[in-house]
């Protein structure tokens, strides 16, 4: 998509894509952990654990999609094409606080939960999907009949670079093959 625009107008399209997304993940009780070019991780149950963390994610992810729905819908009417969202969410323990070096500390939340969500989330195309979450995520938000009630499907276990165990997902099918990706973890 850059190739094909100016770097204005990718700057543009960048800060309204940020914009509705950081609406969507502080909407539902998250915490904006940083933004990754055209992606961005959020998280939940940070810096105070609560029942709800689980439900929060996805309950964001679907208010995520909701913002895209909408974004879309006006940049099809002034001739733009659609951008697809993807999100991978997972469940678990992190490590979060300061890491780096004397001159640049920065904040951040590491541990095989993060990865295991930034995996999922690259398994969306693979798999024409827009949401893949874990088992692990399904569990404490309730269960199967939640995630079903979203529109989620069960998709079996996947292998996960880097990782020896796979994990059970669930999918939130793709219905539009014809935007283009954007990250969320």
């Amino acid at each position: 998509m850059a190739e094909q625009q100016t770097p204005e107008s990718i700057v543009d399209m960048l800060r309204e894509f940020h914009s509705r997304m950081e609406d969507a993940v502080f909407t539902n009780k998250g915490t904006l952990d940083k933004f990754l070019g055209d992606g961005l991780m959020a998280t939940f149950g940070i810096p105070e654990i609560t029942p709800d963390d689980a439900l929060n994610a996805l309950q964001c992810a679907q208010a995520m999609h909701n913002q895209m729905r909408d974004w879309n819908y006006s940049r099809k009417k002034e001739g733009k094409p659609p951008i697809r969202l993807s999100v991978g969410i997972h469940y678990g323990k992190v490590v979060m606080g300061d890491i780096g070096s004397e001159r640049r500390l920065e904040y951040a939340v590491l541990g095989d939960v993060v990865n295991v969500a930034s995996r999922l989330e690259a398994s969306t195309r693979e798999l024409n999907a827009y949401v893949v979450i874990s088992a692990n995520l399904v569990e404490a938000a309730g269960g199967e009949e939640i995630v079903t009630g979203m529109g989620y499907v069960e998709n079996g276990c996947q292998s996960i670079r880097g990782r020896d165990e796979t994990i059970k997902t669930w999918i939130q099918p793709l219905s539009d093959k014809a935007a283009i990706p954007l990250n969320s973890q």
